[in-house]
């Protein structure tokens, strides 16, 4: 069985145990019921199984069977567990209202090598040709602006917005809406960003992060994100 079968049944069975539908019990269904569940063989369901073991969602007993870690739905891991099922619109959402606020801090914390470090990023995003090199860069753009922002739980809380733009729903958006043409207008409103940012512009910073973060919506959404009142 190919190996990403197993890390989309990992997706299934944490998105499952984040609705509590094995909280009764505190532990998941035996490996041979979850395979014909499935319609995979048993060790496909151990990967799976062996995935969610080590991201913490939880723990496995041999000769007993495997526990759930997260029955306090108030835990981190529960919280990161319901996060997976979050759709492209609601992480844009999230994007809106927290890099503008982080290209702010950048403008007014960032040292002179940190804004250097997002120059560069910029720079390799503009050299890009294809979807795939431009999507990294692009993405390592926003993300050397959180950390220029000087806050480690802001950074870590984009981290984690990054890892879920990684994934499937959201690369196949960014593929259908690719364009070179946009790819510029991208990397225009990078550079405005980059400006304020360097002339220390708090408000400039934050205004332009908006605007791009809203053409991003648009071209991605196709204009169905709701309107935020910034």
């Amino acid at each position: 069985m190919p190996k990403h079968l197993a890390s989309d049944i990992a997706v299934a069975l944490k998105n499952r145990i984040a609705s509590g539908e094995w909280m009764e019990h505190g532990r998941l269904p035996p490996e041979r019921d979850l395979a014909a569940e499935f319609g995979v063989a048993r060790n496909t369901i151990r990967r799976a199984v062996e995935i969610l073991a080590v991201s913490g969602v939880v723990t496995r007993h041999v000769g007993r069977g495997t526990f759930l870690s997260v029955a306090d739905a108030s835990s981190l891991a529960g919280t990161i567990a319901r996060m997976e099922g979050a759709s492209p619109a609601d992480i844009m959402e999230i994007r809106l209202l927290l890099e503008p606020a982080a290209a702010g801090f950048a403008a007014a914390r960032a040292s002179e090598s940190e804004l250097n470090a997002v120059q560069d990023a910029h720079r390799i995003a503009v050299a890009a040709r294809d979807l795939v090199t431009f999507e990294h860069w692009d993405a390592e753009f926003h993300h050397r602006i959180f950390a220029s922002a000087r806050n480690d739980f802001l950074r870590e809380v984009h981290h984690l917005v990054r890892i879920f733009r990684n994934r499937l729903p959201w690369f196949d958006l960014k593929r259908r809406s690719f364009s070179e043409e946009r790819r510029q207008r991208y990397c225009r409103e990078h550079e405005a960003i980059l400006l304020a940012l360097r002339r220390r512009d708090s408000n400039g910073a934050k205004e332009a992060m908006l605007a791009h973060l809203q053409t991003v919506a648009t071209n991605l959404l196709n204009g169905a994100l709701l309107s935020i009142d910034h």
